[in-house]
């Protein structure tokens, strides 16, 4: 394909610039056409007496037709041809040189028509009907009567001139188009005299007339400045009974661990109450991403998030009426710990041993810049998120701390203290005030024992999750990370039964 400094022309309008992809043959054309005219000229003026053929060919007398009279619209066909050649010629050097402003090829045809008009015109005038008047008068007429019935076609082509010239739309832009209430996401695929081909977030094509798109409501959002996306919202509805602040800070919370970990969503994002109904609490999600996600991608992306905090922190996503256990402690404990545990390494137990080490894990409080774990000391528990987030951070070779990850509800602490003994690796602090869920050696040894093979499968995930963490899961390969389970397996059985695996 033909390429410009700006790809604002569609395939269908280079299709009929191809001569534009050769521009030596342009030149070469200009060349041949202006040594046509100055043949045509010399013949004319060696056989008649007059360089121009009109001046000595009318066609309103009777007499035979001569090669002087062929030679007389020869000329206007040379003329028009030369005109058309030179003005080609002025719009391709323009649109190499220009940077800012290009002309697109629908403009070049609406001025080639115009000037083969033209000359056809002036020619009909000159060489039969000699009446500027009358071909006024009628061609007036005529004008009229196709642009009354061609209204819509010229409205259209004219507003895709428009589009063209002032850059308003490009191939691959993505746009948002709204009707007051709700906003949708196009994906420009074409555009011509006609129409403009859009693709919808089901992959969907969608044509729009010129003149009905250039009345349409919308935002380019690829021509935004650097650093903007798409703005997009979504609500939720929770039982009024939640706390709403706790909710809303939790939403927040979700959306900076999106925001941390999915580099499609950009900075901006806001949550706040739309409504109270029906017993339930109408929260809004404003949120933005690049805008070449799909939109069901990016809601799918913020509720998983959003659902898994929820949960975490226990917030009640049914209806208002629930069943209280007699323990409320322990039924807290139990449900923090069931809404999280398959986040971590833990997902290998099963759903009896899982509710067998709920009954003896605990809740821990920590808050806001408070430090949970020193980087070398003892210890022999983990901890997994259920509410707030924590900073890990390592000593850098100047002795100060630096943040290398940040935990989110439903990841884990610690995991190696509790299988292993090994001191503690990094300091960890509450980034904000957190709810955590503690499990220690003596919660999970009866587990343990009595199900030998959950050794191996936990050392399988906490390898790869070490080898995840450390970039090398695809250096290691498949023998890399047996080893490392098979050596990990082997110290969580000397810490907890002091035996060789």
């Amino acid at each position: 394909m033909f390429k410009t400094s700006k790809s604002y022309l569609s395939d269908s309008e280079f299709s009929q610039m191809k001569i534009l992809k050769y521009p030596f043959l342009l030149k070469i054309a200009a060349w041949a056409l202006l040594a046509l005219n100055l043949a045509a000229a010399y013949y004319l003026d060696k056989y008649s007496g007059s360089y121009f053929g009109w001046e000595v060919t009318d066609f309103t007398v009777s007499h035979s037709i001569s090669e002087i009279d062929f030679l007389a619209v020869g000329q206007f066909i040379l003329l028009a041809l030369t005109l058309d050649i030179a003005m080609r010629i002025g719009v391709l050097q323009f649109n190499q040189r220009s940077r800012k402003i290009q002309i697109p090829a629908i403009l070049v045809q609406a001025a080639s028509i115009l000037i083969y008009s033209l000359v056809g015109l002036f020619g009909f005038i000159l060489l039969y009907d000699h009446s500027v008047t009358n071909i006024i008068a009628a061609s007036g007429a005529i004008g009229l009567g196709v642009g009354y019935v061609c209204r819509d076609v010229i409205a259209d082509i004219v507003n895709s001139i428009v589009i063209q010239t002032d850059g308003l739309i490009s191939i691959h832009d993505w746009i948002e188009i709204s009707d007051g209430e709700k906003s949708q996401y196009f994906q420009v695929l074409q555009f011509d005299r006609r129409m403009v081909t859009l693709k919808d977030k089901y992959d969907y094509l969608v044509r729009i007339p010129n003149t009905r798109f250039m009345g349409l409501s919308y935002i380019n959002l690829t021509k935004q400045v650097d650093g903007r996306g798409s703005r997009r919202f979504l609500e939720i509805q929770l039982d009024c009974l939640n706390n709403t602040d706790k909710v809303l800070e939790i939403l927040n919370l979700a959306l900076e661990a999106l925001h941390d970990q999915n580099k499609n969503f950009i900075h901006t994002y806001f949550c706040g109450l739309n409504k109270i109904a029906g017993g339930f609490v109408t929260y809004k999600i404003l949120y933005e991403c690049i805008p070449s996600m799909q939109v069901t991608a990016s809601e799918s992306a913020v509720m998983k998030m959003v659902a898994r905090f929820l949960t975490a922190a226990g917030i009640n996503t049914g209806f208002s009426v629930e069943v209280q256990a007699l323990d409320k402690h322990l039924s807290k404990t139990s449900n923090r710990f069931h809404e999280i545990y398959e986040f971590s390494i833990l997902k290998a137990l099963s759903h009896k041993e899982a509710v067998e080490l709920s009954t003896t894990a605990k809740v821990v409080n920590c808050f806001k810049g408070e430090q949970l774990i020193q980087h070398g000391e003892q210890a022999d528990s983990m901890f997994l998120v259920s509410e707030g987030s924590l900073e890990v951070k390592i000593r850098d070779k100047n002795d100060q701390l630096i943040k290398v990850a940040t935990l989110w509800p439903g990841d884990c602490v610690g995991e190696m203290s509790l299988l292993t003994g090994a001191p503690r690796s990094a300091d960890v602090f509450a980034k904000a005030d957190a709810v955590l869920v503690e499990i220690k050696k003596e919660n999970i040894a009866p587990i343990l024992e009595s199900n030998p093979r959950l050794i191996n499968e936990i050392s399988d995930l906490l390898a790869k999750r070490q080898a995840h963490s450390a970039s090398a899961a695809s250096d290691a390969g498949n023998e890399g990370l047996r080893e490392q389970s098979k050596g990990l397996a082997k110290k969580i059985l000397q810490f907890f039964f002091k035996k060789n695996a």
